[in-house]
C-alpha cells in the first residue's frame, strides 16, 4: 500500500522553493561561531521542509549542560576557591546586565592574565577610544608610563586583541585591518595580495589607482580589483563601528558573559583525568523530517505512482536535509577530536594554569590528527573552552604559546650567570619540552626589552 502524497498550500509553497544548496561546504560550517550556526540552521531550515530542529529547554544558559530540575550540576560544582578568588568578577553577576565593551572585555581578560597584570588591562581597556581603537603610540610608552617592563604591556595587549572584536586594540586603522586579515589568513580564505596591499598600498587604492598597485606588486589589473572586493566585504575601518548613547558600545546582550563551545572537565572520581563535552550537542539536534523521510521512502519504491515534481522535490529536500546534517556532525566529530589532542597534551596547564601551557601549533596538531593545516583553523576559530576551574577562554589561546615561553626565556635569563646567547637559551628551552628557534628568540627577547648576550 503506497502512501498519498498530499501536501496543503503552504507546503505546496515550500515545494516550489529550491532546496538550499548544500553548496554549504563543511569548510565553511566548520568555521562558524556558535552564533553564527544558529542563524544558519534556522536559515536552513526555512528554506527546507524536509529538515526539523529539536531544541532543548532545560540546558544551563552559561555552559548549555542540561538542567537538573533548575541545578546546572557543572556550574554549581565548580570549586569554592574559584568563586572566593573570581567574586568581583563572578559571571553569574554579569547576567542580565548592560556592559560596555570595556567591562566586557575586563571580564574575559582577568581569566587570561596573572593578577599583577590585572591593573595593565585596566588601562588599555581605559585607552580605547569610541572605535574600539587603542589611543597611545608604542607600548614602550604605556610601559613607562605604568613603571613596568614593556613585554608585559605586550602580553597584555596581544591577550586583549584576543578576546575582542577583531582588531580591537589595534594602534591604527592599517593595523587594525591586519589584525582581522590574519583571522582570515588562518582560515586560508584570504587572497595572497591583499596583505601587500592593506601593508602598502591603502592609500593608492583608496584613490583607484588599480594599476600602479598592479604594475608596482606585478600582478593584473584583475587580481588588484579582486583583493580590493575582499578588504570592502571583509574588512573594517574600526572594530567598533556602532555605538550608543555615552560613549558605550553596543555590546549589550541578556548574558554578555561568553557561553563556550566546548566544556572542558575533572572525570569524577578520577583525579587528574578530563573528558570534553560538545555543547551545541545538547542545546540543538537536528533530524530529517519524518514525513518527508517516509515520503522517501515511497519514492524509491513507487516512484510512478507520484507526479514527478512531488518527487523530484521530496528527493531533493531530503538530500540536501541529510547532507546539512552530516557536515554538522562531521563539525562536531572534528571539534571534539581537537579538543581531545588538547586535553592530551595539555594536562599540567588544566592542573596548574597558565605558567604550564605547553607550546603547541596548528601544524602538529593537523599532522598527527591527519588533517589539513586549515581544517584545524577553522576547528578553533570564533570558539570557546570552558576550563575545569569555570574560565572561558577562546579555543585559539592553547596555540598561542607565546606568553609562557617569554615567561620561562625572562625566568632563565634573570637566573643565569653568564649570559647566554639566542642559541643556548633556544637549547635550554628545548630541554624543558619549548622547542623555538633562535631566531624566535631572538624575537620574543626583544619585546621583552632585553639586550643580546654580548651587551648583558
Amino acid at each position: 500500500m503506497t502512501m498519498s502524497f498530499e501536501i496543503g498550500q503552504h507546503q505546496h509553497q515550500q515545494m516550489e522553493q529550491r532546496p538550499s544548496p548544500t553548496l554549504i561546504t563543511f569548510a565553511q560550517i566548520l568555521a562558524l561561531s556558535s552564533q553564527d550556526l544558529q542563524q544558519l540552521i534556522h536559515q536552513e531550515i526555512g528554506l527546507n521542509p524536509a529538515l526539523e530542529l529539536v531544541e532543548h529547554e532545560d540546558i544551563c544558559r552559561r555552559c548549555g549542560t542540561r538542567l537538573l530540575g533548575e541545578l546546572c550540576l557543572r556550574c554549581d560544582g565548580l570549586s569554592e576557591q574559584r568563586h572566593e578568588a573570581d567574586e568581583e568578577h563572578d559571571p553569574f553577576n554579569w547576567i542580565a546586565a548592560q556592559v560596555s565593551l570595556t567591562e566586557a572585555l575586563m571580564h574575559d581578560l582577568v581569566a587570561l592574565l596573572p593578577t599583577e597584570d590585572h591593573f595593565i588591562a585596566d588601562y588599555l581597556c581605559g585607552s580605547l577610544n569610541e572605535s574600539g581603537l587603542l589611543d597611545t603610540t608604542t607600548t614602550r610608552a604605556i610601559a613607562k608610563t605604568l613603571g613596568v617592563e614593556e613585554w608585559r604591556v605586550v602580553r597584555v595587549l596581544e591577550a586583549l586583541q584576543s578576546v575582542g572584536p577583531l582588531g580591537v586594540g589595534a594602534r591604527s586603522i592599517q593595523e587594525c585591518l591586519l589584525l582581522q586579515l590574519r583571522r582570515w589568513e588562518e582560515l586560508g580564505e584570504a587572497p595572497a595580495l591583499v596583505r601587500p596591499i592593506v601593508e602598502h598600498f591603502m592609500s593608492h587604492l583608496g584613490k583607484g589607482q588599480y594599476g600602479y598597485i598592479a604594475s608596482r606588486l606585478g600582478v593584473t589589473y584583475e587580481e588588484v580589483i579582486k583583493a580590493r572586493d575582499f578588504i570592502r566585504q571583509h574588512l573594517r575601518p574600526f572594530p567598533v563601528p556602532d555605538l550608543v548613547e555615552g560613549n558605550q558600545w553596543c555590546a549589550v546582550s541578556d548574558t554578555p558573559f561568553i557561553a563556550p563551545d566546548i566544556v572542558i572537565s575533572e572525570v569524577e572520581g578520577q583525579p587528574d583525568e578530563y573528558e570534553i563535552s560538545i555543547v551545541e550537542s545538547w542545546r540543538t539536534a537536528l533530524r530529517i523530517d519524518s514525513y518527508y523521510l517516509e515520503l522517501a521512502e515511497q519514492v524509491a519504491r513507487a516512484r510512478a505512482e507520484i507526479k514527478p515534481q512531488d518527487a523530484s522535490h521530496v528527493t531533493s529536500h531530503v538530500e540536501s536535509a541529510a547532507a546539512f546534517v552530516s557536515h554538522i556532525r562531521e563539525r562536531r566529530h572534528t571539534m571534539e577530536r581537537v579538543a581531545l589532542y588538547v586535553i592530551k597534551h595539555q594536562r599540567e596547564f588544566l592542573r596548574h594554569g597558565w605558567r604550564e601551557l605547553r607550546p603547541m601549533t596548528r601544524a602538529e596538531v593537523a599532522e598527527t590528527l591527519n588533517l589539513h593545516e586549515s581544517t584545524i583553523s577553522r576547528a578553533v576559530s570564533d570558539k570557546y573552552v570552558m576550563l575545569p576551574g569555570g574560565q572561558v577562554i577562546p579555543f585559539s589561546k592553547f596555540f598561542q604559546a607565546a606568553l609562557s615561553v617569554q615567561d620561562l626565556l625572562r625566568e632563565m635569563i634573570d637566573q643565569e650567570e653568564e649570559p647566554l646567547t639566542d642559541s643556548q637559551l633556544a637549547d635550554s628551552l628545548e630541554e624543558s619540552g619549548y622547542y623555538v628557534a633562535r631566531r624566535t628568540v631572538a624575537k620574543y627577547r626583544n619585546q621583552m626589552g632585553i639586550l643580546p648576550s654580548s651587551l648583558r
